[in-house]
C-alpha cells in the first residue's frame, strides 16, 4: 500500500528550493515561466511527458494544493509510495542521494535582496499605483497573498461623499470588495473613508493597503473586525518593493490586519445587531454543520481534495480555487429541489469563449468524467458553468450524509482532473 500525503501543514512546509533541487538532480527539466504563478518542469518517462509546477512564492492559497500534486507526479514516476518522496523533499537535497549535487548548489553566489522606494516606482497613487494594481496579472498578486480570487470591476468608484480607488468582486462568493490606497503611512483621513465605504454598503470587504501602519489604525482594523458583523470584513496591508541586483523590481504584500481566523462563526451572532442582522436559521446551522462533517469525511478517506470552509460557514454552496483567476469548483446544496451537485464554474475575462472552447471538447470531457454534463452558457450572465447534480437527494437528511459525501467527494475528484489542465 502507498501511503497518500494530505496534510496540508506538511505540505506547506516543503520548500520549492529543496523540490527544485530534487528536480534537477533527477533529470527534470526547466521550460521556464508558467504565467506569473509558477515555474513548469518536465520530463520524459515510460513513454509519457509528465509536468510539475512549482509556485513562485509560497504564499499562494493552493501552495498546499501545488506540493501535493508535486510529490504525487514524483511518486508515480518514481514507482515509490509518496511517504518516501515527501521524506526526500523535507529531509531536503542531501536525502535525494547526490551529496555531491547538493554540495555544489550549497556554495554557489547567492545575491541580496534590495529594498526598493515604492515612489520611484509609482509616483503618485491615484495616476500610477491604482492603475498598475487595477490589472489583472497584478491583482492577481494581491489576490493570492489573501487568499481570494479579485476581478476589478472599476476605479475611482462613488461612496458618499467619497470615491473608492478600486471596486472589486471577489469571484469566489460573489462579494464586492473595495480598495483604498495610500503610499504614505496610514493616516485617519483614510480611515474615516473606509467607514464611510462600510456604511454605505451592506456586505463588503474592505481592503486598506499603505506603505505603512501606525499602531493605532493596526489595532482600529482589528477593533472593527471585532464588532462588525460577518457581512463586514477589513484587511490591513503594508505594500513593499524588492529587487535582486538590477532585477526588475518585484511587489510583496503583507497582512498587518484581518478578520480573526478569516471566517467568523455562525454560532458567535447570535444577537441583533444595530443593522438588523438576525439569528443564524435552522438551516444555516445545518448547511454549516454539512460542510464541517463533508470536510471530515474527505480527510478520513484519504480524498485529494481539501475543501474550504465556506465564508459564512451556513451558506449553500462551498468554493474550492483551481489554481488560475477565474475559475473555481463548487459544491451546491439544495434543500427545496431536494439535491446536490458539483459545478465548474468559469469566470474569466472572456467566459464564453473559455465555455465555447470546453463544449467544442464536450464529448472527451463527458467521457473522461463518465457523465453526461448540463452545459450552462448562461446568456446575460458573468459566470458559465458545467455542472453534474443527484437529484433526489436532501442534503438536510442527515442519515444520507454519508451516501452524499461519498458523491460529492468523488464527483469533486473528477471535475479537479478533468478541468485543472484546461485552466492552465
Amino acid at each position: 500500500m502507498k501511503v497518500q500525503i494530505r496534510d496540508r501543514e506538511a505540505l506547506s512546509s516543503l520548500t520549492t528550493s529543496n523540490l527544485r533541487a530534487y528536480l534537477q538532480l533527477q533529470g527534470w527539466s526547466d521550460a521556464g515561466l508558467w504565467g506569473e504563478r509558477a515555474t513548469i518542469h518536465v520530463k520524459e518517462h515510460g513513454g509519457r511527458d509528465w509536468e510539475i509546477l512549482i509556485p513562485l512564492r509560497d504564499t499562494v492559497a493552493d501552495y498546499a494544493e501545488s506540493m501535493a500534486e508535486a510529490v504525487a507526479v514524483l511518486a508515480a514516476v518514481e514507482d515509490r509510495s509518496e511517504l518516501d518522496v515527501f521524506n526526500d523533499l523535507a529531509a531536503g537535497t542531501e536525502a535525494s542521494g547526490n551529496r555531491k549535487g547538493a554540495e555544489n548548489m550549497t556554495t554557489q553566489r547567492l545575491a541580496r535582496l534590495e529594498r526598493v522606494d515604492l515612489r520611484s516606482i509609482w509616483t503618485t497613487e491615484a495616476q500610477d499605483f491604482t492603475p498598475w494594481l487595477a490589472q489583472p496579472e497584478n491583482l492577481a498578486v494581491l489576490s493570492e497573498t489573501l487568499g481570494m480570487e479579485l476581478a476589478t470591476e472599476g476605479t475611482e468608484q462613488g461612496v458618499g461623499p467619497f470615491r473608492a480607488d478600486i471596486l472589486c468582486q471577489d469571484t469566489l462568493d460573489e462579494s464586492w470588495v473595495l480598495i483604498e490606497n495610500q503610499l504614505d503611512r496610514t493616516d485617519h483621513r483614510h480611515l474615516g473613508q473606509l467607514l464611510t465605504y462600510a456604511a454605505g454598503l451592506q456586505t463588503v470587504t474592505i481592503i486598506w493597503i499603505a506603505a505603512s501602519f501606525t499602531d493605532e489604525h493596526r489595532a482600529a482594523m482589528d477593533w472593527l473586525n471585532e464588532i462588525t458583523s460577518e457581512q463586514f470584513r477589513f484587511f490591513g496591508l503594508e505594500v513593499e518593493l524588492w529587487r535582486i541586483g538590477d532585477s526588475d523590481s518585484a511587489p510583496k504584500f503583507n497582512i498587518v490586519a484581518k478578520p480573526n481566523e478569516w471566517t467568523r462563526s455562525l454560532g458567535e451572532s447570535t444577537r441583533r445587531t444595530p443593522r438588523g442582522d438576525r439569528e443564524p436559521s435552522s438551516l444555516n446551522l445545518i448547511y454549516r454543520d454539512y460542510w464541517s462533517e463533508l470536510r471530515k469525511h474527505l480527510a478520513a478517506t484519504g480524498n485529494s481534495i481539501n475543501l474550504p470552509e465556506p465564508n459564512p460557514p451556513g451558506r449553500s454552496r462551498a468554493f474550492l480555487s483551481m489554481g488560475a483567476s477565474g475559475f473555481r469548483l463548487d459544491a451546491v446544496l439544495n434543500s427545496q429541489s431536494k439535491r446536490i451537485g458539483v459545478e465548474f464554474n468559469i469566470r474569466p475575462q472572456d467566459p464564453l469563449a473559455f465555455f465555447q472552447m470546453l463544449k467544442d471538447q464536450q464529448e472527451d470531457i463527458e467521457s473522461e468524467i463518465g457523465e453526461s454534463l448540463e452545459w450552462d452558457d448562461a446568456p446575460g450572465q458573468k459566470a458559465k458553468k458545467i455542472c453534474l447534480y443527484k437529484d433526489l437527494t436532501d442534503p438536510t437528511d442527515k442519515n444520507d450524509w454519508p451516501n452524499q459525501f461519498e458523491w460529492i467527494g468523488l464527483t469533486l475528484v473528477k471535475f479537479e482532473r478533468t478541468f485543472r489542465p484546461h485552466t492552465r
